[in-house]
C-alpha cells in the first residue's frame, strides 16, 4: 500500500548550501572551430543491439582516434534555444577548453585565410571567439579557458611564450567580456598527445605554467590561476583498475607536473572519471562498469578512494 508523506516546507531547517555555480559546464574548443570530438551513437547503439567495438592498439590514442571520432561543423551559440536553456542554470563558469585548445591557432586577423598554419590542427577565427563572448555575455557566466601550447607556438626546448594567448586575453578584455579564469593546458598529464611538443616532459611542463602564470600575474592579474587541470593523482584509475596509461604512449602523475612549480594556484582543477563509456569499453574493459552497477557501494566508493592520491596545491 502507497504511503504518503507532508512536507511543510515553512518549517523545514536548510542543512547546507550550495554553490549556485555548481550547474557550470565545459563547452569543447572543437565544437567553437568546428572539429574531431567523440562519434556520435546510433540508434542501434543506444538501443544496446549494436556493439561499439575498437579493436585495441599499441600505436597509442591517436592511432584508435579514426574509430572513435568523427568531424563536427562548428556550433551556433547563436541559438536561442540553446542559450535559453543554458541561462535558465542560472549563473555558471563556461569553461571553454579541451584537448582542441592546447593545438589551435588565433586567426583573428585573418591571415591564414583557413588555412591551419604548420604545428597547430586548427584555427580560431575572430567571429568564432566573439561568438563565445556573446553566448557569456547573453547567460551571464564567467569564462574560463586554456591556451595554446604545441609545436607551432615552440619546441620542446624552447620556453612557452605569450604570442597566441595575448589575442585570446586582449580581444576578450577590448571585448568587454574578460576571461576570469585559466588553466594552462587540459590534461597535460597525456604530454604529446594532449598536443605538447614533441619530446615534452613534466620539467618542461613545469617550466612553462610558470611562465603563463607569471604572465597572467603582470598582465590580467585579476585573472584565477586554475590547474594543473589532470586526471588526478599518480593512481588514478577507472573503475577497478587501469587509467589513462592505457590508452597514451606516454602519461605523467599530477606530482610531477606540480613539484617545484614556483608560481602558485589560486584554485587546484583535476579530472575524474568515474568509469570509461560503452565506446570504449572494449579497449580498456576493467575501467567499465555496466548501467546496473551505477547504484551498488564499489562503484560509488571510487571517489573517496582516490581523494588521497590527489597532490598539494604547491608552495
Amino acid at each position: 500500500m502507497a504511503e504518503f508523506v507532508k512536507l511543510s516546507p515553512d518549517t523545514l531547517q536548510a542543512l547546507r548550501e550550495g554553490n549556485p555555480m555548481m550547474m557550470s559546464y565545459n563547452v569543447e574548443f572543437a565544437e567553437v572551430t568546428g572539429g574531431t570530438f567523440w562519434k556520435a551513437y546510433t540508434p542501434g547503439q543506444v538501443a544496446g543491439t549494436e556493439e561499439f567495438y575498437v579493436e585495441p592498439t599499441a600505436e597509442g590514442i591517436a592511432a584508435m582516434y579514426k574509430d572513435l571520432m568523427q568531424v563536427y561543423p562548428p556550433i551556433d551559440l547563436y541559438n536561442e534555444k540553446l542559450r535559453s536553456l543554458a541561462k535558465e542554470l542560472g549563473p555558471v563558469w563556461m569553461r571553454v577548453s579541451g584537448t582542441w585548445a592546447t593545438k589551435t591557432y588565433y586567426d583573428f586577423d585573418g591571415t591564414t585565410n583557413g588555412k591551419v598554419p604548420e604545428g597547430y590542427l586548427n584555427v580560431l577565427t575572430k567571429e568564432q571567439w566573439i561568438g563565445v563572448l556573446d553566448f557569456v555575455k547573453a547567460v551571464g557566466a564567467k569564462l574560463i579557458v586554456s591556451v595554446a601550447n604545441c609545436p607551432g607556438l615552440h619546441s620542446a626546448d624552447e620556453p612557452w611564450n605569450p604570442s597566441e594567448a595575448e589575442k585570446l586575453f586582449g580581444l576578450s578584455k577590448e571585448y568587454g567580456v574578460p576571461i576570469n579564469a585559466a588553466e594552462f593546458a587540459n590534461e597535460p598529464n597525456m604530454m604529446e598527445d594532449t598536443g605538447f611538443p614533441a619530446g615534452y616532459t613534466p620539467a618542461d611542463y613545469r617550466r612553462d605554467q610558470d611562465l603563463f602564470f607569471k604572465w597572467l600575474d603582470e598582465n590580467y592579474p585579476e585573472c584565477i590561476k586554475v590547474g594543473p587541470s589532470t586526471t588526478g593523482g599518480d593512481s588514478v584509475t577507472f573503475g577497478r583498475s587501469g587509467g589513462v596509461e592505457q590508452m597514451v604512449s606516454e602519461c605523467c602523475g599530477c606530482d610531477d607536473l606540480m613539484a617545484g612549480t614556483t608560481e602558485p594556484l589560486d584554485v587546484f582543477s583535476y579530472h575524474y572519471y568515474n568509469g570509461v563509456s560503452e565506446r570504449l569499453a572494449s579497449v580498456m574493459p576493467s575501467g567499465h562498469w555496466q548501467a546496473s552497477e551505477a547504484n551498488g557501494e564499489e562503484y560509488l566508493a571510487t571517489a573517496p578512494h582516490l581523494r588521497p592520491h590527489l597532490c598539494p596545491l604547491p608552495g
